[in-house]
């Protein structure tokens, strides 16, 4: 099969969730004998990029155009040109690795989208999430016509999308991500580095990824972790990833010194952190799939995430599931978790076995085997 992968390259390198799926789709799909796999991407995000991700990456054939990837997606969205043959003639299917579209002649049309978030009700929606609704109303309405397949990551984000836009149900194909082999792995030397230097190796701490935003569930974690701090008061609050500013100067009144807020880290960092935190806490309103789930479970690391959206569909029994909206839940499970070590073993045992089913190899396989029923 002659594979065309559009990839958005600057977000696969350090990137967040959806970036590493990309990345690691793209690269375990062309591991396939059947598969003779190129990359479209944009030319300046790949000379800055590439040379950062070393092999496979500096192997694969490129097709690189020079518009910045918005214009160059509004000229393919408003004209349907240039169709992905002018880049590969003899191209069989043209894959877009997240939501984005990209016009075809004869090949097939398949396309990545996540969740349907931008287009559930939300009670902080603001002036971005008009717009970026907006611009993915206009998105999916064009793709709804013309995709062949579309691949989501959980059975929650199909039927949610599928609720949204009902006519491209039968054309929805769950494929679930995965965990980067890596994270089985012991942390490499640089993110042991940051824990040292941030004196993380000699108190326990509760690491809570992905940041602090209101789909994430801020306003529980300010209202929680004050009273599990009390009970528990050698533990800290590590707050990892990209957040909303007002949430940030938030918990800084209200925590203290008890929680440190490291902002986007590199995932070398990001694995350490996984493999030292005492528990990791995903309490999210929303989540299409929640990748930091098996992560964390990969790195042997105990699990509390709420009951809400894909996270029971990801963590199945290898986590303590609490109530999204009940903070006296979430601070019993914590503390109780925190106390007590054999409650956590147990959990670790369960999630790295939870974790192991799901790997990119599996995916990658299974993703190809539903690409070859439309070509």
């Amino acid at each position: 099969m002659n594979l065309l992968a559009y990839v958005h390259l600057q977000r696969i390198h350090q990137s967040t969730g959806a970036g590493r799926v990309a990345r690691q789709m793209t690269e375990h799909l062309e591991d396939h004998s059947d598969v003779h796999l190129r990359v479209l991407g944009n030319q300046s995000q790949h000379d800055e990029t590439i040379p950062k991700l070393g092999a496979p990456w500096t192997e694969y054939a490129y097709d690189l155009f020079d518009w910045g990837t918005t214009p160059q997606q509004m000229r393919w969205y408003a004209l349907r040109w240039p169709k992905a043959e002018a880049y590969w003639p003899d191209l069989d299917l043209m894959y877009c690795t997240a939501e984005s579209y990209v016009p075809v002649r004869r090949a097939r049309l398949a396309v990545t989208v996540h969740d349907a978030a931008f287009f559930e009700p939300n009670r902080r929606a603001h002036t971005g999430t008009w717009k970026q609704r907006f611009k993915w109303t206009l998105l999916y309405r064009r793709l709804a016509k013309e995709a062949d397949l579309f691949h989501t990551v959980s059975s929650f984000s199909a039927e949610r999308i599928a609720h949204y836009f009902p006519s491209i149900r039968d054309r929805l194909t769950v494929v679930h991500n995965a965990v980067a082999p890596h994270f089985f792995d012991p942390a490499p030397e640089e993110g042991r580095l940051y824990l040292r230097e941030h004196g993380m190796g000699d108190r326990p701490f509760v690491m809570l990824p992905r940041g602090l935003h209101y789909r994430k569930n801020a306003d529980l974690v300010l209202k929680a972790w004050p009273r599990i701090h009390e009970a528990v008061p050698n533990a800290k609050l590590v707050v990892t990833s990209h957040n909303d500013p007002e949430y940030v100067n938030k918990a800084k009144e209200r925590f203290g010194d008890s929680v440190h807020i490291t902002g986007f880290l590199s995932e070398e960092v990001l694995h350490a952190i996984y493999e030292a935190a005492t528990l990791v806490w995903m309490p999210s309103r929303y989540e299409g799939f929640g990748l930091p789930v098996l992560e964390a479970m990969a790195c042997d690391t105990a699990v509390v995430a709420s009951d809400a959206s894909a996270l029971p569909e990801v963590a199945g029994n290898a986590a303590e599931l609490v109530p999204v909206d009940n903070p006296g839940a979430h601070i019993s499970v914590l503390r109780s978790l925190l106390e007590t070590p054999s409650q956590r073993e147990r959990l670790r045992e369960a999630g790295r076995k939870r974790a192991q089913q799901f790997t990119w190899d599996r995916s990658a396989t299974q993703l190809l085997s539903a690409f070859q029923d439309i070509v």
